[in-house]
């Protein structure tokens, strides 16, 4: 073999000796990422407030559309309280609908994503219609095996001129 093969082959077998769990599986942290953004909305509309703080950790950020931020434990009891308070007087059932998810990685346990939603809620005849519509920026980390939110940003979107 010329010198060079032998290094190329060296290389090759240094390369393929990382330990299996050093490897990222991109496939695995998309479909763990997907369930957090998803988590997210599926924890309010059951009103879980508790569940939605552990999307957080004990010191993610969640900083909502009114300008309002909480960190950890915190952001499920600021929620409660805006469900609580529905200062828009939204009938019920409502719900989230999620599309338009990007999701890039900035390493081997960080990423960020930008996603947008639809809140719907009853019309006078049951019929499910949005009522909000907002775009997220989140900052994602990987801690203990699991993805949660180091930092997620809510902005509200309206079709009229900006305030």
């Amino acid at each position: 073999m010329s010198r060079f093969a032998l290094i190329a082959a060296a290389a090759l077998l240094a390369g393929s000796s990382v330990p299996a769990t050093a490897q990222r599986n991109e496939s695995a942290d998309r479909a763990a990422i997907h369930a957090l953004l998803v988590a997210y909305g599926a924890t309010l509309d059951a009103r879980d407030f508790d569940g939605f703080a552990k999307l957080f950790g004990s010191d993610g950020v969640y900083a909502a559309g009114g300008g309002a931020e909480a960190k950890g434990p915190a952001a499920g009891a600021m929620m409660r309280k805006v469900f609580e308070t529905n200062a828009q007087g939204f009938r019920q059932p409502n719900f989230h609908l999620f599309y338009n998810e990007v999701v890039t990685f900035d390493g081997p346990d960080r990423a960020h994503a930008t996603s947008m939603s639809l809140y719907m809620v009853p019309d006078d005849n049951k019929r499910p219609v949005a009522a909000m519509a907002a775009r997220y920026e989140d900052e994602l980390v990987r801690k203990n095996g699991r993805w949660l939110f180091a930092r997620r940003k809510v902005m509200p979107i309206s079709n009229g001129p900006p305030k």
